[in-house]
């Protein structure tokens, strides 16, 4: 098999039982269509992979699926980890961003729609997690399988008051002056005015999407384990502790040593804690005695 190849996938018998077809609904083609709707959301997706669960991980602002590497190559032998790649970055550098979260979603839904054979989990990471939640509501609305738990990472609850003052609609000096100040941008970024124009637009996009009103939603239907840097001034714990009423499942709440960036600064601690939460909820776990 090579990268996206074309052969039917086999999937297990778990899998099959907790009710994830080998052609989910609406998919006419199924190797055709895992091409043409998916190549460029799932740069890493690969057909006939052994794992038996997935981790679909949704980006900051300004991120793109290599943000994830570190938990694609470090995943557990069962988890397939499957970044998503939005527009107007790396690899869809040429393409224009998208400037509304239900924009993403749209795409984003026929996009999985036939990576959905198996049980999965899904990762937001500050403007990631809101996309996770409305790609919950939408998969909801369209009775298409849904997570069996959600990570949210370093973004405030919806009921939460923003504490970082709006900054796409920012002259562009003041644009890269604040985004300095949130020591998240590479120092080989601000120090190049070519790749500052490159990136300002699908940045400035990032960062509507980032600071638009969150709708009012029922409850999403799975479990949330919610990630708060111990330092991060935009969503430390208190920001995120209101996520609890946003589902109907269970709720936890877990401190990172760091700041808003804790994935890449505490990268290790925060894998661990997400591998071992999506063990506990995709894997059977052992009968007692």
């Amino acid at each position: 098999m090579n990268g996206l190849g074309h052969a039917t996938p086999s999937y297990g018998p778990a899998a099959r039982s907790a009710g994830y077809a080998a052609r989910p609904p609406g998919c006419a083609s199924w190797p055709e269509a895992r091409d043409a709707q998916s190549r460029k959301w799932l740069p890493y997706a690969e057909t006939g992979t052994a794992q038996s669960h997935r981790l679909f991980c949704l980006p900051f602002a300004g991120g793109g699926a290599s943000s994830f590497m570190g938990l694609r190559r470090n995943a557990p032998a069962w988890l397939d980890v499957q970044p998503v790649q939005l527009p107007g970055r790396e690899s869809r550098t040429a393409e224009p961003p998208l400037r509304s979260v239900e924009d993403v979603v749209t795409a984003l839904v026929e996009a999985l729609r036939p990576w959905l054979d198996r049980p999965f989990a899904l990762l937001g990471y500050s403007l990631g997690a809101r996309i996770a939640r409305a790609l919950i509501l939408r998969l909801r609305r369209e009775d298409l399988p849904l997570p069996h738990i959600l990570f949210l990472a370093a973004h405030r609850a919806p009921n939460a008051p923003s504490r970082r003052p709006p900054l796409h609609m920012l002259p562009s000096d003041a644009f890269w002056a604040r985004l300095a100040s949130y020591n998240g941008t590479p120092s080989e970024v601000l120090a190049n005015q070519e790749l500052r124009d490159l990136l300002e637009p699908m940045l400035r996009a990032d960062f509507e999407m980032a600071e638009g009103a969150m709708p009012a939603a029922t409850p999403l239907p799975c479990p949330v384990v919610a990630f708060a840097g111990t330092e991060d001034p935009f969503a430390g714990p208190q920001d995120m502790a209101g996520w609890a009423l946003e589902t109907r499942g269970d709720f936890e709440l877990v401190t990172v040593e760091g700041a808003h960036f804790f994935l890449r600064t505490n990268a290790r601690c925060f894998m661990d804690h997400v591998f071992s939460r999506a063990a506990r909820r995709l894997l059977p776990q052992p009968v007692a005695a």
